[in-house]
């Protein structure tokens, strides 16, 4: 018997007995069907080619559970309409991630240029004499030793002025 003539349940179970063929005839006979209702669901024909490739390969690799009891046409189209929905939910799901990291980030920068301003109004009402050693210790990574030849006070000095500066950057910063 052609190949052509046989029943998609006789090709199933020559593919399960190894004959590549047999599959080969399976995808050819169903491969339009499967291919519109990719299209139709994805509406994209890019997402709906790379939908009946993976139907086909999951169908294949799934196909001791046909039961030749069913339509083979039925059971393929049921598992490309179930990939594609399972596509679209873990599409949805990514954008949904996607947006809520976009307004966690927005929230976080927000806060943060908040925190920035009010750090910024907090230093500029500091003492000139104080502001310039804690900028230069902790902004620019000076050290106590370098911080005092820039500003040409002693060590000491430099850490006492970091220190009131701190002090005083706290105050301004509480609520």
């Amino acid at each position: 018997m052609a190949m052509s003539e046989q029943t998609d349940p006789e090709l199933v179970r020559a593919s399960l007995g190894g004959r590549l063929y047999a599959y080969e005839e399976l995808v050819r006979r169903h491969q339009d069907a499967v291919f519109g209702l990719a299209v139709s669901m994805a509406r994209d024909r890019e997402d709906a080619a790379d939908m009946t490739q993976d139907t086909f390969i999951r169908a294949y690799n799934k196909l001791e559970q046909y039961n030749p009891d069913y339509s083979f046409r039925s059971w393929i189209l049921r598992i490309c309409a179930n990939l594609t929905k399972n596509l679209f939910r873990s599409r949805t799901r990514r954008r949904n991630m996607e947006a809520r990291h976009k307004v966690q980030t927005e929230i976080e920068q927000s806060a943060v240029d908040s925190d920035f301003q009010a750090l910024e109004e907090a230093l500029a009402k500091l003492p000139a004499k104080l502001e310039s050693p804690l900028r230069l210790k902790h902004m620019e990574g000076l050290s106590y030793d370098e911080v005092s030849k820039v500003l040409g006070i002693g060590v000491s000095a430099a850490k006492m002025r970091v220190l009131r500066a701190r002090k005083l950057l706290m105050e301004y910063l509480e609520p």
